[in-house]
């Protein structure tokens, strides 16, 4: 998935998706060490990727992405909606060891929080991607 024509992005934009690809990527990092040193097992971890990613697709709602005329890119906006999910996001993130604490423990339960926000980091860029691409695909029809 590459942006063929990024003079069509705002500067915030385009800072959001590296920033996101680049927590995906450390998180990836990190989660396939945890593997190797066997913290956590590979379908444990997969599952916790797979898990992220549809809630980093939800938590995409977060911001809206939309065509500026002025500035003739695609620019990024928060809305009330958004808000609102963003509060469940951080209220999820904080409780999120207490909600898997019954389930696992230690370097496993640690390992599995990895695999999950690298899963909602990428489920996230892969929302905006997405977004960013119906909407430049729109524009270059019209």
């Amino acid at each position: 998935m590459i942006i063929e024509d990024k003079r069509h992005l705002d500067r915030k934009l385009l800072f959001h998706l590296h920033f996101l690809f680049t927590l995906f990527i450390v998180n990836a990092i990190i989660i396939s060490y945890d593997i190797l040193v066997h913290a956590i097992d590979f379908l444990l971890a997969l599952s916790g990727i797979l898990m992220g990613v549809g809630l980093g697709f939800l938590a995409g709602r977060i911001n809206r992405i939309k065509w500026h005329e002025e500035k003739k890119k695609v620019i990024i906006t928060m809305d009330r909606l958004g808000i609102i999910i963003l509060v469940s996001y951080i209220f999820f993130e904080y409780f999120r060891n207490r909600l898997f604490g019954h389930w696992l423990e230690g370097a496993a339960l640690t390992a599995f929080g990895f695999s999950l926000l690298g899963g909602m980091m990428y489920g996230r860029y892969l929302s905006l991607r997405l977004d960013i691409d119906a909407i430049l695909k729109e524009k270059k029809s019209r």
